[in-house]
């Protein structure tokens, strides 16, 4: 009987130690189930898209066929020369034309004859209505160093429509072009008002750029930039009439 009371303790602790890691393990905790360890949850991080604005190209409606035959440009050396060579004393810059070319002759022959007198011409381009034309008007320039010719038209059907002859800072060829009083470009104001002291003469600015326009009782006659209004002015460019103003 000794035995077994020595016994019990040993079977109670043995009990207890049994008891204790059914709990460590979780076999007896009936509050928490066994539960696997947290799957990360992906966070979904706010992103800021750019906003996809949809950039149609712009459509271009493709503009009407146009004939070229009003826009072609001849070449330099098409152009050909007309008649015997003026005299450069004769190629005076009137109101009316260049000596003996009157404003409104053919182009073919206007141009010719300077062609003839001046040799091939050193530009040829499409001119408007910073030339004097009228706005929309067809028109070709041709150009001698300082001396611009515009015709009104082509340069085969148009007709010699007016002339500006200015200054250049570099001259590629020398004109000594006059009017036929003999005022020159680069001369000064006061040559100006004292050969034509019989006509009127105003000066004005036009689009910011200073002008003398030279006229009679019936309208005017030449016209052109000068550097200045003051005494100290000089003339540096002699213009016909524009075309569209007459």
């Amino acid at each position: 009987s000794q035995r077994f009371v020595w016994l019990i303790p040993a079977l109670i602790a043995g009990a207890a130690v049994i008891v204790v890691a059914l709990f460590g393990f979780g076999f007896l905790d009936n509050e928490s189930e066994p539960t696997a360890a947290p799957e990360a949850v992906a966070t979904t991080v706010p992103t800021t898209a750019a906003t996809t604005t949809t950039t149609q190209a712009p459509t271009t409606t493709a503009a009407p066929a146009t004939t070229t035959t009003s826009t072609t440009i001849p070449g330099l050396a098409s152009i050909e020369s007309v008649g015997n060579a003026i005299p450069m004393s004769s190629l005076t810059l009137k109101a009316g034309g260049i000596g003996p070319l009157v404003i409104g002759d053919a182009a073919p022959d206007a141009v010719g004859r300077l062609v003839a007198s001046l040799g091939r011409p050193e530009e040829i381009g499409v001119a408007d209505e910073d030339l004097g034309l009228c706005a929309g008007e067809d028109g070709r320039y041709i150009q001698w160093a300082g001396l611009t010719v515009v015709v009104a038209g082509t340069l085969r059907d148009g007709t010699f429509a007016g002339y500006r002859f200015e200054e250049q800072a570099v001259p590629t060829m020398h004109l000594d072009l006059a009017t036929p009083s003999g005022l020159r470009v680069g001369d000064p104001l006061s040559a100006l008002n004292e050969i034509y002291a019989a006509y009127q003469i105003d000066y004005v600015s036009d689009a910011g750029t200073d002008v003398f326009l030279l006229s009679d009782a019936e309208g005017l006659l030449l016209w052109g930039p000068v550097s200045s209004i003051e005494d100290s002015g000089r003339v540096e460019g002699i213009h016909s009439p524009n075309a569209c103003a007459s």
